[in-house]
């Protein structure tokens, strides 16, 4: 690690020497060997979503066509902003020094070139589920060297993103004005959800889109039929008509088309009257469709199966896009059990993606950046789940089953009470024993095995005298017999006045 010293520069450092003894071999970017426009930069748009590239063939052209497609699919398009919104809501803080975390406060509240911290996410967002290319950050340093401090953080469009495969000069950027820009590793930071393990496509991923991108075709394809349908111009069937020519349809349907557009109706339009049609003609019609729905179809169940596929493409929770809907999709505790799980994936996985860029590209040693995200279905869902536990604990106590050590032992090591709290109620504990026993001392009472144990244990260290034999003590005369006191009483009348000498 290189000293960053004290101007809030980065810490994060590329090893050329963990480089060149790898055995992997990296290719070695130079400001000559950018893309060509001609085979990288080809601007295709699909005629429909089955002619999208296949995947890992030509990384720009399919990035181009996923970026075409996802605008006409409505259901993924609202997903897609909820997930982008979501990301960008979540809540963030800065920990370490003053000066520090108040300048890298502003750098990432005012990035994008001003337009904040929101923009910045939801654009992130976006490229990182639609595009395989995955997602870019441009880091903007007081002086283009790895120990300046970073003064600015912006979004790259990844269309205009190459990956190079060279760790220490990452990535190629082409702006706006069609110049190449070969990028340092402490200029850029790289994103991708779940990247893919071939070596030889550096930085590619498998989007989101692109892991439902079947389900995607086929639904927009239902909507497309959905809207030509309806749309009053419907003309995938043949009609085959009888008792009346053909001229003569044409003519009426031209009629009724040219009205149309004379009174701007463009989806309905009147009804088509045809006249001099002879009265003992047998007028009729078949209809052959040249496009409909597969047998037993249903929109309802479609969706419902579609949206499962998009929650479970954005690593979220059904209830994430849509409300749970009736049918055998598990019970309230369930569900409540799947969103719990889901928690653990996007959302957490973004959250990683983005802390450890900004800790790690961004922010100096002793400045971290933290989500501070409150999640209140979550806190409730835990708070039942130590509620059933205090209540387990509860009927196992009552019953014997375990002590109160054990209880606070199972309480501690399932995390409803702290270390601080467990350490405290057992140093009570000890000091209300030691309490009750000396009470007990002080009033004669004998203590429990219990407490004749603690007081044994307390004095282990003393030495005891045997106790002295006076001459008035009754003793045995044969081995065997019990001894018999000198008094009636039971006691000895042995006294230190009738024998001073024994004291």
């Amino acid at each position: 690690m290189p000293d960053n010293g004290d101007d809030g520069g980065g810490t994060k450092e590329v090893d050329p020497a963990a480089l060149a003894r790898s055995v992997i071999e990296t290719p070695k970017a130079q400001a000559a060997n950018v893309p060509s426009i001609e085979t990288s930069l080809l601007w295709f748009v699909a005629q429909a979503a089955s002619a999208i590239t296949q995947w890992g063939r030509n990384i720009k052209l399919r990035d181009r066509q996923l970026r075409d497609f996802y605008p006409t699919e409505n259901y993924f398009t609202a997903g897609l902003g909820t997930v982008s919104a979501r990301n960008a809501a979540f809540n963030w803080e800065l920990a370490g020094g003053g000066a520090l975390v108040r300048h890298f406060q502003d750098v990432l509240m005012n990035a994008n070139q001003g337009e904040g911290w929101h923009n910045l996410i939801v654009k992130t967002s976006i490229d990182l589920y639609t595009q395989d290319n995955g997602a870019f950050w441009e880091l903007v340093r007081m002086t283009d060297t790895p120990s300046a401090p970073v003064i600015g953080v912006n979004h790259l469009d990844s269309g205009e993103c190459w990956h190079t495969g060279d760790p220490l000069k990452p990535v190629v950027y082409r702006n706006h004005q069609g110049k190449f820009h070969l990028l340092n590793w402490w200029n850029v930071k790289t994103f991708a959800e779940i990247p893919a393990p071939i070596e030889k496509l550096h930085g590619i991923q498998l989007c989101a889109l692109t892991r439902l991108l079947r389900s995607a075709q086929i639904l927009q394809n239902v909507t497309t039929y959905e809207e030509e349908k309806t749309g009053g111009r419907f003309m995938r069937a043949i009609h085959l008509i009888k008792g009346i020519s053909t001229a003569e349809i044409n003519d009426a349907l031209a009629q009724v088309a040219t009205q149309a557009d004379q009174m701007g109706l463009v989806k309905y339009s009147q009804p088509m009257m045809v006249g001099n049609v002879d009265p003992k003609a047998d007028v009729g019609h078949d209809t052959i469709e040249l496009a409909s729905m597969p047998d037993h179809f249903s929109k309802e169940e479609a969706v419902k199966l579609y949206i499962t596929i998009i929650a479970m493409a954005f690593l979220s929770d059904y209830q994430d896009f849509a409300p749970l809907p009736g049918g055998n999709l598990g019970t309230s505790t369930q569900s409540e059990i799947l969103h719990m799980k889901s928690r653990g994936k996007g959302p957490a996985l973004f959250m990683g993606l983005i802390s450890n860029g900004v800790n790690f590209a961004v922010l100096p040693e002793g400045v971290q950046f933290k989500f501070a995200e409150q999640d209140l279905e979550a806190d409730e869902v835990q708070a039942d789940i130590r509620h059933t536990r205090a209540d387990t604990r509860k009927i196992d106590l009552e019953s014997g089953v375990l002590t109160i050590p054990a209880a606070r032992q199972q309480a501690l090591e399932k995390g409803d009470i702290s270390k601080e709290l467990f350490e405290q109620l057992a140093a009570e504990d000890e000091e209300q024993a030691a309490l009750a026993l000396e009470d007990q001392l002080r009033g004669g009472e004998k203590p429990d095995v219990n407490e004749e144990e603690v007081l044994r244990e307390g004095e282990k260290q003393e030495v005891r005298q045997p106790a002295r034999a006076g001459p008035f003590r009754g003793a045995a005369d044969t081995e065997g017999e019990e001894a018999a006191p000198c008094c009636s009483e039971g006691s000895c009348c042995y006294t230190e006045e009738r024998n001073p000498e024994a004291s």
